[in-house]
């Protein structure tokens, strides 16, 4: 212990000695550090973030819809020109579905402009929805109640206001018992949304407003393109997925009239498919970081290796009196490779300070666009980097310090 600590001196002598060397030096490896912990870093708090947005999907319901959750890349025009989800659809699935906690049926059309004594929202979203939507959504109500089944059926003139879109039209003032203006007339708002933020989607419930599908019909042409429609169906239970799943395209296929012979032309889409494919997209993210990382780190260590072969040239004369005063190869061995892993270290640690810094500011930027997204530092991540700076240490500093140690000391005396 007493050799590693008098050879540990020696290394914290020479970085001291040279300090403004030794932070150019240090900046190789911590930039390579850096990358390859913000690469994991990002990709922790996408994920993190995305399985939260998931999860308030639900892992027992089915959205059945024209669009497929994949690469839509090569078949984008198939998918755009197909039939969209139809009222008649839905109702046959009501009907014949097996194992169903809940279904309901959305349209919805984006651009919508709402007003209340002067004050007005423009670019809210609007939509049509039966009975359970608020269920099957998981969004809740700070304010009022959901529709009631007679107001569905009559399509009342009643409507329920996303928590932004009460927030710019009331200010703060209790929204229920009042009354909207847009496209159809007036609206007597019986309820308001709690705050659900920007998904990673780029959605939010916050701009929605929420009318019963029949007073849809009546304001807009359902069939026009720009009217988004899906049904989203809630299993009793995980273990009826499968059987559930079957019946909605048995189910499907009758309502549209589908010969044995022709495709779907409706996705199935559930959280678990879009995960894999999300999970598939993290791991060429990953892949992709940790080889430029790596290039980086590669670079840093061959600076690493130049600097410690200069350190050693510089120090021949001292290496050849430690020698003839006793020192060992090993002792020589040590001193080296200590200097060369504590610059590493150092310079991994510089790195860590980066990413602090830098994912400190990235909060901040997510926080003042209410994303709802964490920023996600896995300590597992914290320590590859210190592991990977300790052997980038010793690999770089091996080669000089096996040079330093086998020096013959008459030599180096007269060298140095």
């Amino acid at each position: 212990m007493q050799l590693w600590r008098e050879a540990w001196r020696f290394a914290m002598r020479s970085i001291k000695g040279y300090k403004m060397r030794a932070l150019l030096t240090m900046l190789g490896i911590s930039f390579g550090i850096f990358t390859i912990t913000f690469v994991f870093t990002l990709v922790n708090t996408m994920q993190v973030s995305l399985s939260k947005n998931l999860s308030s999907l639900g892992n027992t319901v089915i959205f059945v819809h024209h669009w497929p959750w994949k690469d839509n890349s090569e078949d984008w025009y198939k998918y755009f020109n197909r039939r969209k989800m139809r009222y008649a659809d839905y109702q046959r699935l009501q009907q014949h579905l097996n194992d169903v906690d809940a279904l309901y049926f959305a349209a919805e059309i984006h651009g919508v402009s709402v007003q209340h004594r002067g004050q007005s929202v423009q670019g809210a979203s609007l939509s049509g929805v039966t009975r359970d939507y608020l269920y099957i959504s998981g969004n809740t109500l700070v304010q009022g109640r959901d529709f009631s089944r007679l107001e569905m059926q009559s399509g009342r003139k009643v409507c329920i206001l996303g928590y932004n879109v009460a927030g710019q039209l009331f200010g703060g003032q209790p929204a229920v018992g009042q009354k909207v203006r847009m496209k159809g007339g007036e609206l007597l708002v019986i309820g308001v949304m709690a705050k659900a933020g920007v998904t990673l989607f780029g959605s939010s419930a916050d701009e929605d407003i929420l009318i019963p599908y029949p007073l849809m019909t009546r304001i807009y042409n359902i069939n026009e393109r720009a009217v988004d429609k899906v049904i989203a169906v809630k299993a009793t239970d995980y273990r009826h997925m499968a059987a559930l799943e079957s019946q909605l395209i048995g189910q499907m296929r009758i309502s549209r009239g589908l010969r044995p012979d022709v495709e779907d032309d409706f996705a199935i889409n559930k959280q678990e498919s879009l995960m894999q494919n999300l999970n598939a997209l993290f791991g060429y993210l990953n892949t992709g970081g940790i080889f430029i990382s790596l290039l980086s780190l590669l670079v840093g260590g061959f600076g690493i290796a130049n600097i410690m072969f200069v350190s050693v040239k510089e120090r021949t004369k001292e290496i050849g009196i430690q020698k003839s005063l006793g020192a060992t190869r090993s002792f020589i061995l040590r001193q080296f490779l200590l200097e060369s892993v504590a610059l590493c270290v150092l310079g991994g640690l510089l790195g860590f300070v980066l990413l602090f810094a830098l994912a400190g500011l990235a909060q901040l930027a997510l926080n003042a666009l209410d994303l709802g997204m964490t920023v996600v530092i896995a300590p597992g991540d914290l320590l590859l980097g210190l592991v990977l700076s300790i052997c980038i240490g010793v690999v770089s500093g091996l080669l000089p310090s096996l040079v330093a140690a086998r020096m013959d000391p008459v030599v180096a005396m007269r060298q140095g």
